[in-house]
This record gives structure tokens, C-alpha cells and sequence, in this order.
């Protein structure tokens, strides 16, 4: 029987469940051989006296075999050969195939994976025709998710140096967009009507239709959007109680009665 190695393992082909069957025969026959009688073993190992006797005659490392094999079994020794040397899993599902597999490339692939995990093999990841070349073809990748822009964009969020020379010098709109939300914030920071005029004029004719959506719904509605600009007053307050009103309402469709849902909502001074 063949030991597994990390680096270069060289396997038996046995599956796990044969494995602990081996181990079960083995103790079984040395058991035998010291004199200890069937009846005494069926009842240690709590199995039938048929198995025993089964497993009392003949080579373990055959007794243990199940006829419930895969096909792939046969190429198990070249597929770890195969990761151990530097192959990904595609290339050696590739090279499995090409030795007259009959299985489909998806189940061989899983059969690699299966194996691979099963003899703890780091698998490399980057396609290759050796470990050293896919070593020196590893790049870290550097990223900024859609999320990141929008956090500095709209709420003042960290953005490096590199990344915003990357981001907007290749994607123009961005440059837009961040001028708009800058002219935007002005409005209301100067609380200035003649910016607000000048913002509308200039992006209801904008390329991005998102920005001229934005501004044509500004002027259809602009006296709303006046007062909102002159006056620190809103009905903020109003349409946060009118929300938790409907989250009530909502939570209670079909189960309480009017009474109940009236003593949920009246307010109640303390």
C-alpha cells in the first residue's frame, strides 16, 4: 500500500469507504489468526456472521474493493501527477479526455476536483504548461467596485489617487456626473435661485439621458423645487410618520381588526 505524500503523492486508488473497510478486514483476520472465535468478532464489530467469514479468507486489499467504481478510478495515479506538476484543473480534465475517456468533460472535471480535495492538493489556478511559468504569470488584480465610486460621488467616500486618474481619464462620463452633483449641492449649499436656473438650462439638453430626465423633472415641477431651495423647511417629518403609518398598516393586512390597528397608531403621551 502506497503513502500519501503532500508534494508527490502516490495513491492506492481506494476510495474512503474502502479504506475503512481494508482497516476492518485487516483487524478482523489478526483477530482470527490469535484464536478469537467468530461468534466473539460478529459481536465486537456488530456485523453478521456472513461478512465475517467473508472477510476471514483471502487478500484485504482485494476483499476491500467495492464493484461500484468509477471509470475515472483507473486514471486517478496521472490526474494528481498532473496537479502536482503545475496543471489546472481544465488542463488535466483536457488530458484525461484525450486518453480515451468516455465520461463528459463536466464529470471529468468534477472527478478532478474531487481528487484534488480529497488529497489536499494545492491546485493551480492559472493556465500553464508548468508550475514555474504559471507562478511568474500570477497578477494581482486591482479593483474598485460600482459601489466605491458611488460612495464618492454622492456621499464624499475615499477614492486613491490612481484610481480616480484610471477611472476618469478612461470613462469620460464620469467627469459629468461629478460636475453635476458639485453644481447640485451648490444650489442648495447658497441657497442661490439663479444657479438653480442656470443647472436646468444646462442639463435638460444633457447627452446622458439619466441627467436630462433629471432636469426636465426639475423644471416641470419648480416651484416645489424652489421653496425647497429658499426655505429650510420640508415635509420630511410628514412623510416618515405617513411611512410608518403604511409599515403598520401592511404588518397587520388580514390579522387584527380596526380596533387594534387604531390603538397602534393613536399616539399615546407618557
Amino acid at each position: 500500500m502506497y503513502l500519501v505524500k503532500k508534494i508527490e503523492p502516490i495513491v492506492d486508488n481506494f476510495t474512503e469507504a474502502e479504506q475503512k473497510r481494508l482497516q476492518l478486514i485487516q483487524q478482523i483476520q489478526k483477530m482470527y489468526q490469535t484464536g478469537i472465535s467468530i461468534r466473539e468478532i460478529t459481536r465486537r464489530f456488530q456485523i453478521n456472521r456472513q461478512t465475517t467469514k467473508k472477510y476471514l479468507k483471502g487478500d484485504p486489499m482485494i476483499l476491500c474493493r467495492t464493484n461500484k467504481r468509477s471509470s475515472l478510478d483507473q486514471h486517478k495515479d496521472f490526474i494528481i501527477r498532473c496537479l502536482t506538476e503545475g496543471k489546472t484543473q481544465s488542463e488535466t480534465a483536457r488530458l484525461v479526455m484525450d486518453l480515451g475517456c468516455a465520461c463528459g468533460n463536466g464529470n471529468v472535471r468534477q472527478y478532478v476536483h474531487s481528487v484534488a480535495v480529497q488529497y489536499q492538493i494545492d491546485v493551480n489556478k492559472y493556465v500553464s504548461s508548468s508550475h514555474e511559468t504559471a507562478q511568474s504569470k500570477k497578477t494581482k488584480t486591482d479593483y474598485i467596485t460600482r459601489k466605491g465610486i458611488f460612495q464618492y460621488l454622492w456621499l464624499n467616500g475615499d477614492l486613491t489617487l490612481e484610481h480616480y486618474e484610471y477611472l476618469w481619464n478612461k470613462y469620460s462620463i464620469l467627469q459629468e456626473i461629478e460636475k453635476c452633483i458639485r453644481e447640485f449641492r451648490e444650489i442648495f449649499r447658497t441657497k442661490k435661485m439663479p444657479l438653480l436656473y442656470l443647472f436646468i438650462d444646462r442639463y435638460k439638453y444633457s447627452s446622458l439621458k439619466e441627467l436630462a430626465s433629471f432636469a426636465s423633472g426639475l423644471e416641470k415641477d419648480i416651484s416645489a423645487v424652489e421653496n425647497a431651495v429658499a426655505s429650510d423647511l420640508s415635509n420630511a417629518f410628514v412623510e416618515g410618520t405617513n411611512n410608518k403609518v403604511k409599515m403598520v398598516k401592511r404588518t397587520m393586512y388580514g390579522r387584527c381588526s380596526k380596533k387594534l390597528l387604531a390603538a397602534k397608531l393613536m399616539y399615546n403621551p407618557v
